[in-house]
C-alpha cells in the first residue's frame, strides 16, 4: 500500500467547513431574532386588540345594554310610548358612540329566556359577527379604529308553578323580574302586579363580543361574558 504524502488542500477544505459552520449557527441566529420579532409583535397587537375588547364590553354591559331597559314599552312590537322605535330610542341615548347599530332582536333577546325567542333571533351561534346585536367603533390612538360587535347567545330561564285565581295550576316562565323602571337596583325584592313582595329575579345574560381592526380582521380578540342585571 502506497501512502499519500501530499496534505496540500486540507486547509481549504477545513476553512470551507468552518465557514459552512458558521453560516449554519447566523442563520440559526437570524431566524430566532425574526421569530422573536414576529412574536413580539403578534402579542402586542392581540394585547392592543384584547384592550379594545374589554373597554367595549364595559359600553356594552354597563352604558347600552343598562341604557336599552329605559325604553318604556315592551308590549308593542316597534314603537314605545314616546311613539319611538327601539332601534330609533337606542341610537338617540348613545349618540356619542361612532356609527352605533341595533338588530331588531335586541329586545326580544334581553326580555325573554332563549326557550321564547322567534324567527332570526333564535340564532344562538357564538360568532358575535353573525346576527350582531350590537356592533359600533373605538378610535385607536394609532393606525384604524376597531369595530366591537355584541350578541347575547343566551338568556336564562326561570320556570314557576303558580296557583292562579280559579284554582288552576300553571306553569310561568320568565327571564326575570328587576324592576326596569330604575338604573340602580337594591337587590332585594320586587313587586308584581297585586302588590305582593317577591324575591328579585335578576336577568342573567350570556354575552359574546368581539374586537377586531377595521384594516385587519385578523387583528381581533374574543371574549365571552355572563352579566346578571
Amino acid at each position: 500500500m502506497k501512502r499519500i504524502g501530499n496534505e496540500r488542500g486540507i486547509a481549504l477544505i477545513t476553512a470551507l467547513m468552518f465557514t459552512v459552520l458558521g453560516l449554519v449557527i447566523s442563520m440559526a441566529l437570524l431566524y430566532s431574532v425574526t421569530s422573536g420579532i414576529r412574536t413580539s409583535g403578534a402579542l402586542k397587537r392581540y394585547r392592543t386588540a384584547t384592550d379594545a375588547v374589554y373597554g367595549g364590553t364595559d359600553i356594552v354591559l354597563k352604558d347600552i345594554l343598562t341604557t336599552s331597559f329605559g325604553f318604556s314599552d315592551y308590549s308593542t312590537a316597534n314603537a314605545g310610548s314616546s311613539g319611538k322605535s327601539f332601534a330609533t330610542y337606542m341610537s338617540n341615548s348613545v349618540g356619542s358612540l361612532s356609527t352605533p347599530s341595533f338588530s331588531s332582536c335586541l329586545r326580544q333577546r334581553l326580555t325573554t329566556p332563549r326557550t321564547q325567542w322567534s324567527g332570526s333571533c333564535a340564532n344562538t351561534d357564538l360568532n358575535p359577527k353573525n346576527s350582531t346585536d350590537i356592533s359600533f367603533n373605538l378610535n385607536a390612538t394609532s393606525n384604524a379604529p376597531y369595530t366591537v360587535y355584541s350578541k347575547i347567545v343566551d338568556t336564562m330561564e326561570r320556570k314557576f308553578t303558580v296557583l292562579d285565581p280559579s284554582g288552576v295550576v300553571k306553569t310561568v316562565v320568565i327571564a326575570g323580574n328587576s324592576d326596569t323602571s330604575s338604573l340602580v337596583l337594591d337587590g332585594g325584592s320586587t313587586t308584581d302586579g297585586s302588590g305582593v313582595s317577591v324575591p328579585q329575579y335578576p336577568y342573567i345574560y350570556r354575552v359574546e363580543i368581539q374586537g377586531e381592526r377595521q384594516q385587519n380582521p385578523l387583528e381581533k380578540a374574543n371574549i365571552s361574558v355572563l352579566y346578571a342585571y
